[in-house]
């Protein structure tokens, strides 16, 4: 579990691999209901380019729901919004959203009030049928690494431009995924 402070929100990521989510939006009710007070989110973690875009986009979120320019009457969804760099909801959903065949995914929890970690890591075990597993957050394949260029519409030519000396084609690829998140801020 990955466990981070922003502002007077805590900010909690569980990654599951081999999950098994027939019907997602059941799945987040059922969780919202175990958490009251807390902004739940399901995310495909083959689209998530590392733990730093779910930090940076939940920043983001938080900073533009706090101010008169948020997008969506949810957190939960302003989160969505900035992890996708999407305009739209229906888009960040087609980008983002867990679907009946999605096996590795990514459980993002924003809250003002304290949360037991590990009870949430549980519970959330116990609704995706999957095993605990934040690596699925990570770029460690090149399937991964072409599936987020295709996703994120990244052409080797911007990866290759954007390419500071000695730099990583996976490090390159991360910061262009949160670079779309940071134009969807700066447009607020």
């Amino acid at each position: 579990m990955i466990t981070e402070k922003i502002g007077s929100y805590s900010l909690f990521v569980q990654g599951f691999r081999d999950a098994s989510v027939p019907d997602s939006e059941k799945v987040l009710r059922d969780l919202r209901g175990s958490f009251q007070g807390v902004d739940l989110q399901l995310l495909r973690a083959d689209r998530v380019a590392g733990k730093e875009q779910i930090i940076f986009a939940a920043r983001n979120a938080i900073d533009s729901f706090q101010s008169k320019d948020r997008r969506a009457k949810h957190l939960s969804m302003e989160f969505l919004l900035f992890a996708s760099g999407e305009h739209q909801i229906i888009e960040a959903i087609k980008l983002l959203g867990v679907t009946a065949s999605s096996r590795d995914l990514a459980l993002v929890g924003v809250s003002e009030t304290s949360l037991d970690a590990s009870l949430f890591s549980n519970r959330a075990m116990e609704s995706v049928k999957g095993i605990p597993d934040d690596t699925v957050l990570q770029i460690k394949t090149q399937k991964k690494a072409a599936d987020l260029k295709r996703a994120y519409n990244i052409p080797d030519k911007e990866l290759n431009a954007s390419k500071m000396r000695g730099e990583e084609d996976n490090s390159v690829l991360k910061r262009l995924i949160i670079e779309r998140s940071a134009l969807l801020a700066l447009e607020n």
